[in-house]
């Protein structure tokens, strides 16, 4: 083959290779064939429409000629530089001066919107100006990409027909219109897309007015951009040149070529190529490719499936002319090798996914590609393939945020932000960048036992004195450990040593350097310095750059406190994806819509097939209403549905395809992707329905693998755990409150006290309900020990109980902002307290006198292993007028009831009273109990009460319960003396009616279908 029939056209030289086709392996062979010689293939010029591609089809050629030392020029449109080839270093300086580079635009642009709102009498941040000039600086491109410079259409009448919150939307386009080109002016620059448009025009004009030397190649490209059609048309008229579209419908019927509209996928290549006057089947097929794959059904179907709306009237007309023309098991073999995954829900498809990437694998040399603009899906999947020992990466690549240099980073920046967070810490140290000069492995040891041991819990404060008091406290008289803790947050402090007065306002770069100073100290370890870490590989050159842009390029922002540039930093990290240069897996690939367009593979899975993902939502212009975009001249926003179309009908194309889609979402149903369920309609329409979603279901359930795969083996329920420690491990030691948790859910006294395993607390817990409780506690201790022992009350005991609860929240931890709620909260508690004790102290003869308040105590019990001794901490025992003894308790939450106490499942009350019988607290005499009383104190919207748990105080009933319930823990502590004892979990469950602190370690949710549920017996 010579290179003759590609430039033989009386006309225009235009191409297709079929959507089926693999295009960049087609257009090699095609080339190499037209240019056998390695002298004229090297003379060709290969214009690819991103620099992608161009690699892919390099490949391609090295793949069919690995010894070839001679390629084409391959140059991409969408970047072309000025001072590459075909053009001469400095030969377009006039026409197309330096860009701006992106990051001086975002600053710039955000310092203008700034000003603007200053003016305005309105305050906004820095990051929120950075982000509403991302928005801008896509329509600056928009309007570059149309060539639009005239926006005088926009009128004031336009604006004013506008609803308000459009009317002040589009004022910002002032900015566009006058304030952003007179910088650019100022600075001689224009902008990336304005700069593109420039240099294609230039070159389109050049090759018109002298047509190069060697032949031309424009291939891949679908004219969506004005410039690179202007450019396309140039091409397929010159001598020695032509244009290869991707997926061109040349056969498509003249109804549906006339009804294609702009979310079509053929609507750029239409519009190209009736510029050129030519009829759709003038377009020829590439001379390679199109044997094998011109004519398969698929296409068709695919084509017909995307049919233009208003056309689909007759659909059933052009089903019947397709069987015609291609046999009537035309749509049978269309459907062949493609198939459609609906799983329950994005989990469930990620899984199916993930098994269809592995079964590749088992195809030597086949590959494998996932295409998805759901980056959370594309997550799930790469999690899903650890599983099978598969590294995958996902090529759209990750927000620099979320990557390890980007999130330490950020992390320092929190710390110095809020230098008391103990989760502030934690989580900066967390990460594997964080070192101090030391070996991390070693390291890591340290700051483990810091976090459990010091951290946990309630806040420490709010500097770094504060974290270091904390492991000061927790280390105790252990001089090693504190000394170690204490060099760690020192040397911590001493790194964040140039974030002082971070509410002051700073210039940018001043933070930034700060930033970068921390990160590398932080960073340095035993045997690297922390620049060598913190900016290493992909990520760290990534982070490198965004620190010097804000180092180099933000003089533009105004100065900013601390908190404002962590917010501009994080806006900025999160638009900037990191993409891997090279992929994690040689086979197998997960590609973004816009990477995969001219790449192929044995298989293609298209995921995330649903409304508002693939295709995305359609969204709301921030600045121009659709109607003001058309007025304008700016393509309608249905544009990119028909550019997103087209990218999934050429993947559709692909021999072996499977299309997914997760049928909910957080629980609520989805709609599938408009091509999606065009597709399954048009094949149920063509066949019957149940033999069109037979042939669409895939040979093997990866859906059910899927669930299996998380799917005991064994159906059966699994058992209780039924842990038997020896006797001489089992507790001898437990308080009474210790003693009811042991009586209803055995297995918790196991893990605690067998096992040694202690819940951990959150990081800086914020003052709950137990800290209320405890404050309470104190207040009312520290307020009836000051009260004299005489008969009523002083007349300020109210304002003295109120003013303790205020001392005793702040030490509980409640800062001044929840003191605000609380002390009114309290308040109404202390006015139900106060004529409570006013009650007990009305007389002297009816007084009840305070004995013990907060009083610790024990008794010993004999047991078949030897002794049990049981602790209690009494809230407040009164000496009753009778002699007897009344044992209180203090609740701030719900109080057991009745029949739970008399059942035996709430014994803190009987047993104190039975311990205080045997005269096991200091101070009250070993008298029996007249009453057992709970004193509910919320200050809710019923301020307190007191119940008795005995109906007749002042009898035997009290010392009834009391002495029965001693006898039961006698019982009770005989059967653990029993080897063959187990401790069961939540033996029972209907008492329960909750779930305990080591519900997950036993395993409960596997054997219990729900906390209410009687899943026991007897222990």
């Amino acid at each position: 083959m010579s290179a003759a029939p590609l430039f033989s056209s009386s006309g225009p030289n235009v191409f297709t290779i079929a959507p089926a086709a693999n295009f960049v392996d087609a257009l090699a062979a095609g080339l190499l064939k037209a240019f056998p010689d390695p002298q004229d293939l090297a003379a060709v010029t290969v214009l690819a429409p991103t620099r992608r591609a161009g690699r892919a089809l390099a490949e391609a050629f090295a793949q069919r000629d690995p010894g070839a030392a001679l390629l084409p020029m391959i140059r991409p449109i969408g970047d072309v530089d000025a001072d590459d080839p075909p053009f001469e270093p400095g030969e377009l300086a006039d026409v197309a001066p330096d860009a701006v580079s992106a990051a001086r635009r975002r600053f710039e642009l955000a310092r203008l919107i700034l000003q603007r709102e200053d003016a305005a009498g309105r305050s906004m941040g820095v990051g929120g100006a950075l982000a509403l000039a991302d928005d801008l600086a896509r329509l600056i491109d928009d309007l570059a990409t149309e060539e639009v410079d005239d926006l005088s259409a926009l009128s004031q009448d336009i604006r004013a027909a506008l609803p308000a919150h459009m009317q002040e939307a589009a004022l910002f386009l002032d900015i566009v219109l006058e304030a952003w080109p007179a910088r650019l002016k100022e600075r001689g620059e224009i902008d990336p897309a304005r700069r593109r448009s420039a240099i294609l025009k230039a070159l389109a004009a050049r090759w018109k007015a002298e047509p190069p030397q060697g032949p031309v190649i424009a291939a891949g490209s679908t004219g969506s951009i004005p410039a690179a059609a202007e450019l396309l048309s140039v091409v397929a008229n010159l001598p020695q040149g032509c244009v290869v579209l991707p997926g061109f419908a040349r056969d498509m019927d003249s109804d549906g070529w006339i009804a294609i509209d702009d979310s079509h996928p053929q609507r750029s290549m239409k519009s190209f190529v009736e510029a050129l006057g030519l009829d759709p089947k003038a377009v020829a097929f590439w001379p390679e490719g199109h044997e094998r794959t011109a004519d398969i059904p698929r296409a068709r179907l695919i084509a017909e499936a995307l049919r233009p709306a208003e056309a689909t009237s007759d659909w059933l007309r052009r089903v019947d002319e397709l069987k015609e023309a291609y046999g009537d098991d035309m749509f049978e073999r269309a459907l062949s090798g493609l198939s459609v995954i609906e799983a329950e829900s994005p989990a469930d498809e990620g899984r199916a996914i993930a098994l269809a990437l592995r079964e590749t694998l088992a195809t030597p040399n086949a590959r494998g590609v996932l295409v998805t603009p759901d980056r959370a899906l594309a997550r799930r999947v790469t999690v899903e393939m650890n599983r099978f020992g598969v590294t995958l990466d996902d090529s759209a690549g990750t927000p620099l945020s979320d990557t390890p240099p980007g999130a330490f980073l950020m992390r320092v920046l929190d710390l110095a932000l809020d230098p008391g967070s103990a989760l502030a810490f934690s989580a900066l140290a967390s990460s594997p960048l964080f070192a101090l000069g030391e070996d991390r492995a070693h390291l890591v040891q340290d700051l483990m036992a810091l976090e459990r041991r010091a951290l946990r819990g309630r806040r420490p404060g709010y500097d770094m004195d504060a974290l270091y008091e904390a492991a000061m406290d927790a280390a105790g008289d252990k001089q090693e450990r504190a000394e170690r803790w204490g060099s760690i947050l020192t040397r911590t402090a001493d790194a964040l040593g140039d974030f002082t007065n971070v509410d002051t306002d700073r210039p940018a770069a001043e933070w930034a350097r700060a930033l970068a100073l921390a990160g590398e100290q932080l960073a340095t370890n035993d045997k690297l310095d922390g620049a060598e870490r913190l900016w290493a590989g992909d990520a760290g050159e990534a982070a490198a750059d965004l620190v010097s842009e804000f180092l180099h390029q933000a003089e533009a922002l105004p100065p900013m406190s601390a908190i404002e540039f962590r917010r501009a930093l994080l806006e900025t990290a999160r638009t900037r994806l990191v993409r891997p240069r090279f992929g994690a897996h040689p086979r197998l690939q997960i590609l973004g819509p816009l990477e995969a367009r001219l790449v192929n593979a044995d298989r293609v899975i298209l995921a995330g097939l649903n409304e508002g993902i693939w295709p995305a939502g359609g969204g709301a212009d921030p600045f121009l209403s659709r109607g003001m975009r058309l007025a304008a001249g700016l393509g309608a926003p249905e544009r990119r549905f028909g550019l997103a179309a087209h990218d999934f009908a050429q993947l559709a194309c692909t021999p072996e395809v499977i299309l997914t889609r997760s049928i909910k979402q957080d629980g609520a149903p989805t709609v599938a992707s408009r091509w999606l369920w065009r597709l399954q309609t048009l094949a149920r329409g063509a066949l019957r329905e149940s033999q069109a979603d037979k042939l669409m279901r895939p040979s093997i359930d990866y859906t059910g693998l899927a669930r299996a795969m998380d799917t005991p083996a064994s159906h059966s329920r699994l058992e209780k755990p039924q842990p038997a420690p020896p006797v001489e491990a089992r507790p001898r030691k437990l308080s009474v409150t210790q003693i009811e948790t042991w009586i209803r859910d055995p297995y918790a006294i196991f893990a605690r006290k067998i096992l040694g395993l202690e819940p951990l607390d959150p990081l800086d817990r914020e003052p709950g309900p137990a800290e209320r409780g405890t404050a309470y506690h104190t207040a009312i201790e520290r307020w009836t020990r000051s009260l004299p022992d005489s008969v009523g009350l002083p007349t300020d005991a109210r304002q003295r109980l109120i003013d303790q609860a205020r001392l005793a929240l702040e030490e509980a931890g409640f800062p001044d902002a929840r003191l605000g709620l609380e002390l009114p909260r309290f308040a109404r508690a202390a006015e139900f307290l106060v004529e409570w004790e006013a009650e007990r102290r009305r007389t002297e003869d009816t007084r009840f006198k305070p004995v013990a308040l907060e009083t610790k105590g024990s008794i010993t019990i004999e047991g078949p292993a030897g002794p049990f001794e049981l602790t209690a901490r009494a809230d407040r025992i009164d000496l009753r007028p009778d002699g007897a003894l009344d044992i209180i308790d203090y609740k701030t939450g719900a109080t057991p009831s009745g029949p739970e106490v008399k059942a035996g499942f709430a014994p803190q009350l009987p047993l104190q009273a039975a311990m205080a019988a045997r005269g096991a607290f200091p101070d009250c005499p070993p008298h029996e109990a007249g009453d057992m009383i709970y004193v509910r104190v919320s200050g809710t919207r019923i301020a307190g009460e007191d119940r008795s748990i005995v109906k007749k105080p002042g009898t035997g009933e009290p010392v009834d319960l009391a002495e029965d319930a001693l006898e039961n823990l006698k019982t009770f502590v005989a059967w653990f003396d029993n080897p063959a004892q187990i401790y069961q979990s939540q033996p029972r469950a209907k008492f329960t009616n909750r779930w305990g602190d080591y519900d997950h370690l036993a395993r409960r949710k596997e054997w219990a279908s729900a906390p209410g549920d009687d899943t026991g017996g007897e222990i």
